[in-house]
């Protein structure tokens, strides 16, 4: 998957700090993606019941 969107043709990386800025970008979303498990993760343990066997 790209990790940064850009016109199509010639064009030259600006240096560390297009690096910097994609990387601080990827950091972020990452952290998004985990927040949403997190949530995701909360929500189905509240409505998780525990099993009970009648012999």
């Amino acid at each position: 998957a790209p990790i940064c969107w850009d016109q199509v043709g010639e064009h030259v990386i600006e240096g560390p700090e297009m690096i910097e800025v994609t990387n601080a970008k990827v950091f972020v979303a990452k952290e998004k993606l985990k927040e949403a498990r997190t949530h995701q993760k909360s929500y189905a343990d509240k409505h998780r019941r525990s099993l009970e066997f009648q012999p």
